[in-house]
């Protein structure tokens, strides 16, 4: 799925003051939801780091959650490059790919990521977090990038929607026509989260050590 900035008032048409105040919040949190929740992560992994048990070992396959926690970082970062390498941005409404699957694979597959390092450390702490305000705030950023797509490609949208769920993919096979990109996966700057994930990993088996 293409996305764009959020429209003025996507989220709210009330002009009350009050109305007005919790707009202007929503947009600050999904402009920075990125950055905001790097922060929260790492602060619930320093707390985590400070006072709670050590992470299990990344390299111990015979132990469910290393395992499992693993999985999850690897294929939510595999679903992202994935996405990022067809995503013709604002040009076009991508259907193919895994967007054919699910409407949002870069988000399913960054949270993704973070279940898989909150099953690494196995804290129910961090799962709360990420099942609370970060959930609430990427899925109001879901609901706008909708709203956007669905006014500019309003014929696509309608069918495409329809046939496509959100979050939780359809058993069948993706629509794989869509060309991968290197070129395109380096301007969506996926490098990133590959990079911020292998340290984070190297992090958490020089913690296990300790």
């Amino acid at each position: 799925m293409s996305s764009s900035s959020p429209a003025a008032g996507a989220i709210s048409t009330d002009h009350t003051p009050f109305a007005r105040l919790l707009h202007a919040v929503a947009e600050f949190l999904i402009r920075r939801r990125i950055l905001l929740s790097a922060i929260l992560f790492a602060l619930l992994l320093a707390q985590d780091v400070a006072y709670g048990p050590k992470p299990h070992d990344i390299f111990n396959f015979r132990d469910p959650f290393s395992v499992v926690g693993l999985l999850l970082v690897v294929g939510g970062l595999a679903l992202r490059s994935w996405a990022a390498g067809i995503l013709r941005k604002n040009a076009e409404l991508t259907m193919v790919g895994p967007y054919s699957l699910i409407r949002n694979p870069l988000y399913v597959g960054s949270f993704m990521m973070m279940f898989g390092f909150c099953v690494l450390i196995a804290d129910p702490t961090n799962f709360l977090i990420i099942l609370g305000p970060i959930l609430v705030i990427y899925i109001v950023k879901v609901r706008q990038e909708e709203k956007l797509l669905a006014d500019r490609f309003a014929d696509q949208w309608a069918v495409y929607s329809k046939n496509v769920p959100r979050f939780f993919p359809k058993l069948r096979m993706p629509q794989a026509a869509a060309e991968w990109s290197l070129g395109q996966w380096a301007r969506h700057r996926e490098y990133q989260a590959l990079c911020a994930s292998l340290v984070a990993l190297t992090a958490f088996k020089l913690w296990y050590e300790m």
